[in-house]
């Protein structure tokens, strides 16, 4: 065994015993602050707002030194009888030597282990061994053979990615502070069809919805690889019917509903790349909606916005997405595309559909 190794080795002990560096190398004093304080903030969103403490519930930070090898991890998350994260000034401590380190961050609602008991889709992360580079951490979202994502009628847990690719360094005798930002990578995308000329026919039993894409492994540094092709079905669907008054009669209208959830939608400068939304009529066989789903998205942002953030920082900055689409017949005269966190809405007719 090398220095090297004999250091990690070392390095990684410490961090497992909670000893500080100092109290290590001068036992016959009093021990002395060292490590870094980690704050999160999830304000990477349209609201601008930071919202970490109250929707996040688990947080595991991987730990790499300076040369991007792996050294350990650290999780913590909420429980029923002790919610450290709701608090607003939380922070994680991390007991290291003095030196540069990098790390990357992995976030849930829950704990990662409860994600997987809880059935349905759900990100399988790679645990790095000591050693491992920062690469080789992923999260990949279980899908069958056929491309297909089994949601079991649930929907899929929200995963937040963070990371710290320049090194902090971590000084002698005094606690380095230092933040990291959440990138929320799920979204939940909700979809309605209303039937323009026939109201009361309207069935969501009678439409196949799927959202086609590429983006079921995250890496490290958050990029996807979309070497595989993966379907998304709706993990909930139903049909609602229009308030109608004590009365009244005639045919009550109905609408079609179908709830999405995906992982990271990307926007591509090739639009033959980005993810497709497809709504069939079953019995005809007919594809009544096809629509390149990031660059319909992507509209929703007003004039200011197309300043500020590209598309894809919209894209991931939004989470919460709602398309009501209006159908005569078997061809959709218009959408209503909405992100429900700002109350943003933007109609846009079949006509002005060019994508990109």
């Amino acid at each position: 065994m090398n220095f090297r190794d004999s250091f990690l080795l070392l390095l990684l002990a410490l961090w497992l015993g909670g000893i500080s560096s100092c109290g290590y190398i001068h036992d016959d004093i009093e021990p002395c602050p060292t490590g870094i304080d980690l704050v999160f903030r999830y304000d990477y969103n349209l609201q601008r707002a930071d919202m970490f403490s109250d929707h996040v519930g688990s947080v595991t930070v991987y730990l790499f030194d300076e040369e991007g090898k792996f050294l350990c991890k650290k999780e913590e998350s909420n429980a029923s009888l002790n919610q450290p994260l709701h608090d607003k000034n939380y922070k994680m401590h991390l007991e290291l030597l003095p030196g540069k380190y990098h790390y990357v961050v992995e976030a849930f609602q829950v704990p990662y282990e409860q994600t997987i008991q809880n059935g349905g889709a759900n990100f399988i992360r790679t645990e790095p061994r000591l050693g491992d580079m920062m690469n080789s951490i992923t999260h990949v979202l279980s899908h069958r053979q056929d491309g297909y994502v089994p949601n079991e009628a649930l929907p899929l847990d929200t995963l937040w990615h963070g990371m710290k690719v320049t090194p902090v360094e971590v000084l002698q005798d005094r606690i380095t502070q230092d933040t990291v930002s959440l990138v929320r990578d799920t979204k939940y995308i909700s979809i309605s069809l209303r039937e323009i000329d026939q109201p009361g026919r309207m069935d969501v039993a009678d439409y196949d919805f799927r959202i086609l894409d590429r983006n079921s492994r995250l890496l490290w540094n958050n990029e996807v690889d979309e070497s595989e092709p993966v379907i998304y079905t709706p993990y909930i669907s139903r049909n609602t019917e229009d308030k109608v008054a004590e009365g009244q009669t005639g045919v009550v209208g109905r609408m079609a509903h179908a709830d999405f959830m995906t992982s990271r939608l990307v926007y591509h400068a090739d639009a033959e790349k980005d993810a497709i939304l497809s709504i069939t009529h079953k019995q005809s066989g007919k594809e009544v909606i096809r629509v390149n789903l990031p660059d319909l998205l992507s509209r929703l942002r007003s004039a200011a916005e197309v300043y500020r953030y590209s598309p894809q920082e919209f894209l991931d900055r939004g989470y919460d997405y709602r398309l009501a689409f209006f159908l005569r017949g078997d061809k959709w005269e218009y959408v209503n595309v909405e992100i429900s966190a700002l109350s943003w809405a933007k109609r846009i007719q079949y006509e002005m559909v060019g994508f990109k």
